[in-house]
């Protein structure tokens, strides 16, 4: 087992932990939208799906899925995953502030597969119950010392 393999599982462990309590108030969401990512003068545009279940009004997991649909000098991004714990701040009953923690993997052509910890902050505002906008950040800090920035704008919906 990858060592990455041992992070990922005790983030999941991590994020359930302390939240078994507050489960009947969890809720899913589903986001999609585009992402930017911005390592050593390359820029690589993606196509972004996140799922996440939020156990209260202020933690949850999420996964998330990048598929490149922009390359840059001859270098293409293949894909991008990640599973992240996360705190939020409800700031009114439309806006809130979140900040996540988890564990990514980016791979691309050329270059292989990188993958570390990662974390970033953004905010959710929402124009119905259920329907809303999201705006983020997430730097990835890989193992062999390489630093990614991601900035996404995506659809955010409610179930």
């Amino acid at each position: 087992m990858k060592p990455s393999i041992y992070a990922v599982s005790a983030i999941a462990a991590a994020a359930s932990l302390g939240m078994t309590a507050q489960a009947q108030e969890a809720n899913i969401y589903v986001n999609g939208g585009y992402t930017q990512f911005d390592a050593n003068n390359v820029d690589l545009g993606a196509l972004t799906g996140r799922v996440g279940v939020g156990f209260g009004p202020h933690f949850g997991v999420e996964g998330e899925a990048s598929f490149g649909v922009d390359d840059d000098g001859g270098i293409e991004l293949d894909n991008q995953l990640g599973l992240f714990g996360f705190g939020k701040l409800p700031v009114t009953d439309q806006f809130e502030l979140f900040a996540r923690l988890g564990y990514s993997q980016l791979e691309t052509s050329p270059g292989g597969d990188e993958d570390g910890w990662a974390y970033g902050v953004g905010g959710q505002f929402f124009f119905t119950a259920v329907d809303g906008v999201r705006a983020d950040f997430t730097r990835h800090d890989f193992d062999n010392g390489g630093e990614v920035d991601a900035y996404s704008l995506s659809y955010v919906r409610k179930f």
